[in-house]
């Protein structure tokens, strides 16, 4: 076994049953690897006899997740299994894919006990909907006679007050069966109905998110969420995990989570005690996060090695600028050069930020040759 393999097998084994884990790293550093071989892994044991986990649950914020094609596959047939990325087959994406999954879950047998009215009001209240849904249809080939009789290609009903019954749990079958494909959902807004192409990517995102762990997690979940970033507003990152966890809560679900981003907003978003990082690719072991209440300038130097958020051009003009300053060569061209430039970007930073001072600085020495 490779030493990334081994590693990525340890940290496996040692993740932190019912925390956030939350994996960083360059692009290529291997995040998505280990989601392919921890996914893998878990696979390959059978559950729930062997493992400590009961059942996986699958999202991702891209479409081209690196889940194993066992794991889109399996995740319609085997019930211990749930995927709620994009993929349907090589090669092939389906915006509608979650949803199908998602009103397959909320529309079976189990759903009424996954089904707590706090959790639904929350996630309401999160997604800025009303209750009343539309699920819009398409019969399969040949199913048209025999499906019509008791579904209609778009049906109405309240989430909050919805129970199953022999109708709804019909429509879940034939939709298992591929007798019948559900082609968008509409959702409502004061008194408007929005189809989900109406939907912005991050609203379908933050949908899939919530509703997935509303109808879709179970106990003893091993939850991976790819890149739950894509797509959505600084606000929403910083949310997105906070309001995840709060609807597994209010819907009595305990679950791992496991989340893999290039995001310090999402990094830091989980108190510290409830989360822990590691940051590839050197990153050998789990560590107890301190990034909550960070500002996001200090986790970007902290967890992701960057060491400043501005333009990489107004740094290196900046820094270029000080080692002449540094070394006293006042007289130097390129000194002269170099402030022209960064002057030239018109920068307007506030009076709190260092900036500030620094181009007040080089503004003088341009005028006067000499600091102030």
């Amino acid at each position: 076994m490779s030493a990334e393999l081994t590693r990525f097998s340890h940290l496996l084994d040692s993740i932190n049953v019912g925390k956030v884990n939350i994996i960083t790293g360059n692009n290529g550093a291997g995040k998505s690897r280990f989601i392919a071989t921890a996914t893998t892994k878990i696979l390959g044991e059978p559950l729930p006899s062997k493992s400590k986990f009961r059942h996986v649950l699958c999202l991702s914020g891209t479409h081209n997740d690196k889940f194993p094609r066992e794991i889109w596959q399996l995740g319609s047939e085997n019930p211990e299994i749930c995927y709620l990325g994009y993929k349907v087959a090589n090669n092939m994406i389906s915006d509608i894919a979650p949803f199908r999954v998602i009103v397959k879950a909320l529309l079976g047998k189990n759903a009424t006990r996954r089904c707590s009215p706090e959790a639904i009001n929350f996630c309401l209240q999160k997604l800025n909907i009303d209750a009343e849904i539309k699920l819009h249809f398409r019969y399969g080939k040949n199913r048209k006679d025999s499906l019509s009789e008791f579904v209609s290609k778009e049906i109405q009903f309240d989430i909050q007050a919805f129970q199953s019954t022999d109708k709804s749990l019909a429509i879940a079958s034939a939709l298992e069966e591929k007798d019948l494909s559900l082609q968008t959902i509409s959702v409502k807004r004061e008194s408007n109905y929005y189809t989900l192409s109406d939907l912005s990517s991050g609203e379908r995102a933050y949908m899939v998110a919530l509703l997935g762990a509303l109808y879709c997690a179970q106990d003893n979940s091993l939850i991976f969420f790819d890149e739950p970033e894509n797509s959505l507003h600084p606000a929403w990152q910083r949310s997105i995990l906070k309001d995840f966890r709060k609807t597994l809560e209010l819907n009595n679900i305990d679950a791992t989570i496991l989340v893999a981003t290039h995001s310090p907003l999402i990094a830091g978003s989980i108190s510290n005690h409830d989360a822990f990082t590691c940051n590839f690719p050197n990153g050998q072991k789990w560590q107890e996060s301190d990034l909550y209440g960070k500002t996001t300038d200090n986790t970007l130097k902290n967890q992701f090695n960057l060491y400043s958020s501005r333009s990489t051009t107004v740094v290196e003009l900046t820094q270029k600028c000080l080692s002449y300053i540094t070394e006293g060569d006042f007289g130097s061209p390129r000194l002269y050069e170099a402030i022209d430039l960064l002057l030239s970007l018109d920068l307007k930073p506030e009076p709190g930020d260092p900036m500030h001072e620094i181009l007040q600085t080089l503004e003088h020495l341009r005028e006067h040759h000499e600091l102030p």
